[in-house]
C-alpha cells in the first residue's frame, strides 16, 4: 500500500480542533495495529494560502477515510512538514535521505 491522503484543516488557529481530533482518533488505532512505523500523520502550514494540511501515510489510510481525506502524492520533505502523530522514527522511514 503506497497511497497517501491529504485533508485541508483550515487556517493556523482553525486547524487546532481538527488536528486534535485526528490525534485522538489516531492513538487507539495505532495501539491496536501494534504501533507500526508506517502509520503516521504529518502536517504542513502553507503561509501563502494560510492553510494547514494533514497528510496521512499509507498505514493511516483507514484514519484518512474517517476524516474524508483525499488521495494525494507523497508530500515532499521540507522544513514546514512536521509529524502530527506517529512514531518519531517514521520521518527517517519515509524520508531516509533527510537529515
Amino acid at each position: 500500500m503506497t497511497q497517501w491522503y491529504s485533508k485541508d484543516l483550515g487556517d493556523g488557529i482553525d486547524a487546532n480542533t481538527p488536528s486534535h481530533l485526528i490525534q485522538e482518533a489516531f492513538l487507539p488505532l495505532f495501539a491496536a495495529a501494534g504501533q507500526p512505523i508506517d502509520m503516521a500523520v504529518f502536517s504542513r502550514y502553507d503561509l501563502e494560502k494560510n492553510i494547514v494540511t494533514a497528510y496521512f501515510s499509507p498505514g493511516a489510510a483507514a484514519l484518512a477515510k474517517m476524516f474524508g481525506a483525499q488521495a494525494c502524492e507523497k508530500p515532499k520533505r521540507e522544513n514546514s512538514l512536521r509529524l502530527l502523530v506517529g512514531d518519531q522514527q517514521c520521518l527517517q522511514f519515509f524520508y531516509p535521505s533527510a537529515q
